[in-house]
């Protein structure tokens, strides 16, 4: 028949929180708990501009999104310069501020470099950003569509 073997004692000698235990759990607390306070006092005093932010960034990629949903054709009628707004561009009204609407051809430029302002009919580039020059940030957004 096996021997058991009773642990028992050991239980006994290993239960309990010891002092050191306890003070370097206070000791862990103190440092973490500064930075965390100071993180949500600064998150509650910045609320305000944060959801002014929010709501400019949903401005502009919807704005980009409906420019992007319009038919090559017709965006390949409007293109222009990469740094003149198109007639894509809004004005400011109750829920958005003003935003500005680039779209130009994308290809080689005679200067022998691939960019916006090139010769190709294929590829478009259209960007969206605030047309605030002011704004803290702009939100720019960018993307290459293609025939």
């Amino acid at each position: 028949m096996p021997a058991t073997i009773s642990i028992a004692p050991l239980r006994q000698r290993c239960a309990g929180v010891t002092l050191f235990e306890a003070m370097l759990a206070l000791l862990l607390l103190a440092v973490c708990l500064v930075p965390a306070s100071e993180a949500l006092r600064d998150a509650v005093a910045h609320a305000p501009q944060a959801d002014a932010a929010a709501r400019e960034l949903d401005c502009v990629s919807s704005r980009m999104e409906t420019v992007l949903a319009q038919p090559y054709q017709r965006l390949l009628t409007s293109a222009g310069n990469a740094t003149t707004p198109s007639a894509y561009s809004t004005s400011p009204d109750m829920d958005c501020p003003a935003i500005a609407v680039y779209i130009a051809r994308y290809g080689n430029l005679k200067t022998g470099r691939i960019g916006p302002g090139g010769d190709s009919d294929n590829l478009l580039y259209v960007g969206a950003e605030l047309a605030d020059a002011g704004a803290g940030n702009r939100f720019p957004l960018a993307t290459l569509v293609s025939r």
